[in-house]
């Protein structure tokens, strides 16, 4: 079964810094998911990195992030080693940008929006120094401790919101939104909302223009989009060791039935049979 990790704070806003040591013992975990992000800074890399049932490789001086939902597992090498932030979204509430790109990490699919960043030297160093000072005053007791990592984090994350390149067109600025507000109604209402024409309604535009946006934007259809979410959540759920049948009736299929001939048709195996695959 894969467990759910909760953030065991009472403060929306509280950040936990843990350091990875190097092991004694190579680093078999197991999958599992949190309802937080977690932001690893690695020092020195080796193993890999699953994360939704993609591996990979954990590389010297390189950040990964897992949002919260996704199914991660980590298999570092005995001489690896780094920190973790853990943090809520909401602690991010105020700084527009930072919020909206993590919620893209925790939107878009993997090959949209890789969970992985890798830096110059001259960057490297930068990080390097920045996650220094970020465990260093996480551990004292001095005043504004969580407000101090808050602003260093930040930066942490503006780095890696510089890796992204981003093409200007004409029509960047309104496709561009619309394409991240069908992404938002999606990741909320994926298990309820199925047709592309109830979102292109949603969004006050016609089926026609919501494909066009998303053609442009992925070279796949809405309705491909929407099934990629489907079958993304279905794996995640079949992990957690419950039945098909349990997983159609929690992403709203008409019958076990139907779910089972959608997951086969768009995966190319069973409910069944992915659940025996071994991670």
């Amino acid at each position: 079964m894969i467990p759910i990790h909760d953030l065991s704070s009472q403060n929306a806003k509280a950040i936990k810094v843990n350091q990875l040591n190097e092991l004694t013992n190579y680093d078999f975990g197991q999958p599992h998911r949190h309802n937080y992000f977690e932001f690893f800074v690695f020092q020195k890399g080796g193993g890999f990195h699953m994360i939704d049932f993609v591996e990979f490789p954990i590389e010297s001086n390189s950040i990964h992030i897992v949002a919260p939902g996704q199914v991660h597992m980590m298999k570092r090498s005995l001489n690896s080693n780094g920190h973790v932030i853990l943090f809520q979204t909401d602690a991010f509430e105020s700084n527009h940008f930072v919020s909206n790109f993590l919620f893209d990490h925790i939107c878009l699919s993997l090959d949209e929006f890789p969970p992985t960043y890798l830096f110059s030297s001259e960057k490297q160093q930068e990080i390097k120094n920045t996650m220094h000072v970020i465990w260093k005053d996480y551990q004292s007791e001095v005043q504004l401790k969580n407000e101090f990592v808050l602003s260093n984090l930040t930066v942490l994350l503006i780095q890696c919101m510089r890796t992204h390149e981003i093409v200007a067109t004409s029509e960047t600025g309104k496709s561009q939104k619309l394409y991240a507000d069908f992404r938002r109604l999606l990741k909320n209402n994926f298990s309820k909302i199925k047709k592309v024409k109830d979102y292109a309604q949603a969004l006050a535009i016609t089926e026609k223009q919501l494909n066009e946006i998303i053609q442009t934007r992925t070279g796949l259809s809405a309705s491909a989009i929407i099934y990629r979410q489907l079958i993304l959540e279905a794996k995640r759920l079949l992990k957690t060791n419950i039945s098909a049948k349990e997983v159609a009736y929690e992403l709203n299929f008409d019958d076990p039935a139907h779910f089972s001939k959608f997951f086969k048709t768009q995966t190319g195996i069973s409910p069944g049979d992915f659940q025996k695959i071994q991670d």
